[in-house]
């Protein structure tokens, strides 16, 4: 195994540099990071919450139902 160290200087690139980079690597960029949680109101999780409940369990309604917990309270 070889193992490179290297120091970067972020300041060398804008920030339009920065995400298109990231968006080429598949990642999405937001200004603020609680953006996704601001779109759902108190009543939206349950409503989604209930929806997986409602469905016989298996492990990908758990895993969903995870994910939705975890989003919501983080």
């Amino acid at each position: 195994m070889i193992t490179n160290e290297f120091d970067m200087d972020l300041d060398k690139w804008g920030d339009e540099d920065l995400i298109a980079e990231l968006d080429n690597r598949g990642y999405t960029v937001t200004k603020d990071a609680d953006v996704d949680r601001e779109s759902f109101e108190r009543e939206d999780w349950q409503f989604l919450l209930e929806m997986l409940d409602n469905n016989p369990q298996t492990w990908y309604t758990c895993r969903v139902r995870d994910k939705l917990l975890e989003a919501r309270f983080g």
